[in-house]
């Protein structure tokens, strides 16, 4: 189950590196403003017996993008993915290990297989500072950018009856969250990376949506967009949210990046190095001292469904 929203740069990596490790892949998308709902839409075209896309613009919020996906599936495995999740396909971390592990398991124990997995953000070539670092970002001491790698969480499920997802504070999770985090088996290595590249204003809007959610007057703010113009001019003094999301990349994104070594952590997908090779998508770069990013363009639809994603280089 792949959720989706303005994902336009990663979806395609995402849906490609999963093609061989699931049955089915449903994909649902609620609210992209990007080609996200068009590169889904193409793969699903190509592959009728093996990917269901789901136009669902009017489901609020994360969780219940889960539950919609949820009830479509038929198969008694399900994947809790993000749609800039790029599987491993090869190596000590080939998510076809686990796929061979799943199909063998007759019980019911375990019902669940906990992952951890590693981040890079902003570019390829970057991740997050470690969270106490972090934590310290200027007003907004909730938010990071997440760091190298991620502890391990329950990302397989075999579900129980009564199984749905559902808000837990902050996040979206599932009911009986505790027995599956109790009885979940941790999976040796990382099956995926989680690549967090996305534009400034979208990058922007992230961050504040969990904040949205918690605040939960929907009344007032019925949309994120008109909670971010709310909270805006007291954060970064500008009405203006291109201004503001430019801001909020220099203030609590750039100063609390780090260089990811994949020697250290663990080696990129390999979807991930010929994407890089390929159409970097961004790149960072200090001038001055000021952070700022390149942005390369995508190519069409039938490109990124191909894995054609050239651009010229001087």
């Amino acid at each position: 189950m792949i959720a989706a929203q303005n994902e336009e740069a990663m979806i395609a990596l995402c849906i490609r590196s999963f093609l061989e490790f699931g049955d089915e892949l449903v994909i649902v998308d609620n609210g992209s403003t990007d080609r996200t709902k068009a590169i889904a839409s193409a793969f699903a075209d190509r592959y009728p017996d093996k990917v269901r896309f789901f136009d669902v613009p009017d489901l609020p919020d994360l969780h219940h993008n889960r539950q919609y996906a949820y009830e479509q599936s038929k198969y008694r495995w399900v994947l809790r993915a993000d749609a800039d999740f790029v599987a491993y396909t090869d190596g000590p971390c080939d998510i076809a290990e686990l796929r061979e592990y799943l199909l063998k398991r007759n019980g019911f124990l375990p019902p669940a297989v906990a992952v951890n997995l590693p981040n890079v953000s902003v570019d390829f070539w970057h991740t997050g500072s470690d969270h106490e670092a972090a934590e310290q970002a200027k007003n907004d001491t909730r938010r990071y950018i997440p760091p190298a790698m991620t502890g391990y969480r329950p990302r397989l499920y075999r579900p129980l009856p009564g199984f749905r997802f559902q808000r837990c504070g902050r996040w979206e999770g599932v009911r009986y969250k505790r027995f599956y985090d109790m009885t979940a088996k941790k999976w040796p290595n990382p099956v995926w990376m989680h690549c967090n590249l996305k534009p400034d204003m979208h990058h922007f809007m992230r961050s504040e949506r969990t904040n949205w959610r918690q605040q939960g007057d929907f009344k007032s703010f019925p949309t994120l967009l008109s909670y971010v113009e709310y909270v805006a001019p007291s954060k970064y003094g500008t009405d203006d949210l291109t201004v503001a999301a430019r801001l909020y990349m220099q203030q609590r994104v750039y100063p609390f990046l780090k260089r990811y070594d994949p020697a250290k952590h663990f080696p990129y997908p390999k979807l991930v190095l010929k994407q890089m090779d390929q159409n970097p998508i961004f790149r960072i770069r200090t001038e001055k001292g000021e952070f700022s990013r390149d942005t390369f363009p995508l190519d069409s639809v039938q490109c990124l469904l191909n894995g054609e994603q050239k651009i010229e280089r001087e």
